[in-house]
């Protein structure tokens, strides 16, 4: 579903009417988060989530916050709550599970680490314990309160920032932006800042770290496809991105075409891309490539992509003291 243009302007006639529904929600996610009891694990857990409603990035940073544990010798666990996924609470077996099986997000974050797929994050954390992990990166869940975060990194597109700072449906916030961002240890800015997201955290006197970070496409399928004309495709909240990032590499993109967040791609639908491409090769996202049936996968090109940190040193000195304090002394449970 494409974004409403409305979630970009304050004063439209349809915020305005819409208003009154947002607090409403922001009231019910409030209540949510005072009345459930937080599961406190043994073991540290680091949540990565946003205020803004999908497409700002969190798996891919998840995988780079992961690939960055590890250069430093870290060992843990992924739990990710497996969109449309038709198993629950197991590990995610990369040679024997589909995207259906656990979701395209586990899928992707079981090539780096051991990942867990449970929408019951509590539970989640303790299969990750009986399992012998040491630490949890929580993939999304920022607004759930089952499961106690030890550090929460809220994401944040540079160019979204938080719209029109109103809350669903008047906006694309799941809570007000000033009430999240006082659970949130660090902001990670994804991409140039031209929302104003530094301003807006200035203004509000909201003292958080700010990592920053963008997103790098694969330098040799870009080399082979730069001056090129491709039809490209994806099932992302933010397709745009994707195709915006094409161009700047040089890709030339003739076509394209959306689907709904997560979905996945038939024998039909390949079949209209290619008449839709007329000779055009299709391109897509690594996310999207895993939904696409094996057997006629080979007709896709699949782009590859990754988030990069500006400052990797940055992030890891925010995170090595939660990791090390939590995983050696005792813990309470969470109020």
């Amino acid at each position: 579903m494409a974004t409403p243009k409305f979630w970009t302007k304050s004063n439209n006639w349809l915020v305005k009417v819409l208003k009154p529904f947002g607090a409403v929600y922001a009231w019910s996610v409030a209540r949510r988060l005072r009345r459930k009891k937080a599961y406190h694990a043994p073991i540290p857990v680091v949540c990565v989530g946003n205020i803004f409603v999908g497409g700002v990035g969190k798996t891919p940073v998840c995988l780079a916050l992961g690939k960055l544990l590890y250069a430093k010798g870290l060992s843990f666990y992924y739990l990710n709550h497996g969109y449309k996924a038709e198993k629950r609470n197991v590990l995610v077996d990369p040679q024997a599970h589909s995207a259906m099986d656990v979701g395209d997000e586990a899928l992707l974050l079981s090539e780096v680490a051991p990942t867990i797929v449970s929408q019951n994050r509590a539970k989640g954390a303790k299969l990750a314990e009986k399992w012998g992990a040491k630490a949890l990166i929580m993939d999304d869940g920022f607004q759930n309160p089952t499961l106690y975060k030890d550090f929460s990194f809220v994401v944040v597109d540079g160019k979204k920032g938080f719209g029109n700072e109103q809350v669903l449906p008047a906006g694309p916030l799941r809570e007000p932006a000033l009430v999240g961002l006082k659970r949130a240890n660090a902001v990670i800015l994804a991409g140039e800042d031209t929302w104003g997201v530094r301003f807006f955290l200035e203004r509000n006197q909201i003292d958080l770290p700010v990592l920053t970070g963008h997103f790098e496409l694969d330098d040799t399928v870009v080399s082979m496809f730069r001056g090129q004309k491709v039809f490209a495709f994806a099932g992302l909240g933010n397709p745009e991105k994707f195709y915006q990032s094409l161009r700047d590499k040089g890709i030339i993109v003739g076509g394209t075409q959306d689907f709904p967040d997560h979905y996945y791609y038939t024998r039909f639908d390949l079949e209209d891309l290619k008449h839709s491409a007329a000779g055009m090769p299709l391109m897509t996202t690594e996310k999207d490539g895993v939904k696409v049936p094996k057997d006629i996968r080979q007709n896709v090109f699949v782009m590859p992509g990754q988030f990069v940190f500006d400052d990797p040193e940055k992030v890891w000195d925010l995170l090595k003291g939660v990791l090390n304090v939590a995983s050696t002394s005792s813990k309470t449970d969470a109020v």
